[in-house]
């Protein structure tokens, strides 16, 4: 009778815990690749567009100021290649020479996903796009006193929902409000 050593016995093959193990490694790498990669709904698409937006607008806030320039804010809607529908773009010029100029040297053109929609308020009233204006004016500017064009803007979601909307304001003193954020700092210091 002939025994094998326990070191061959046991390299024939895995145990059933090991395998349980390995197929929940792989369901769990699995599972967090699919979040990173289609996790995006439209709401987490305006949240990031706000939150670029007030990066950008915090820029050329202090770059007025810096470089004793005014820039404003031209928005614009393009349409979408390959659909049907149009998306908002947004650009920053600088006036100068009695003309507004791109400001490409720190500043790109940026467009808002074809699932969102955009609001705007220049000053108090509601802003609609003119495509006949041959000299658009910006719905915002910056100036180098350190002022602004109050302006208000929404992001709306594709499907609306109040809660989703991401709300900004700029105030005539060039304070800057992401609404949405306000109100959920007050929130947790109520808590």
């Amino acid at each position: 009778m002939s025994f094998m050593p326990a070191s061959l016995v046991r390299a024939r093959g895995f145990t059933l815990v090991e395998l349980l193990v390995v197929l929940m490694i792989v369901g769990i790498a699995i599972a967090m690749a699919s979040l990173s990669v289609g996790g995006r709904d439209n709401a987490t698409l305006a949240e990031e567009e706000a939150e670029q937006f007030m990066v950008s607008a915090r820029f050329v806030s202090e770059q007025t100021v810096l470089n004793r320039e005014v820039i404003g804010l031209f928005w614009q809607p393009r349409a979408d290649s390959g659909a049907t529908g149009q998306r908002w773009c947004y650009q920053w010029r600088r006036y100068r020479d009695q003309r507004w100029e791109e400001v490409t040297d720190f500043m790109e053109e940026r467009c808002l996903p074809p699932e969102l929609q955009l609001e705007v308020r220049v000053e108090g009233e509601e802003w609609e796009y003119d495509p006949r204006e041959t000299t658009p004016q910006p719905v915002l500017a910056f100036y180098p006193s350190g002022e602004a064009t109050p302006y208000e803007m929404a992001i709306i979601p594709g499907r609306f929902d109040e809660g989703e909307t991401q709300r900004i304001e700029i105030t005539m003193m060039a304070d800057l409000i992401w609404v949405n954020r306000e109100r959920e700092e007050e929130l947790q210091d109520e808590w």
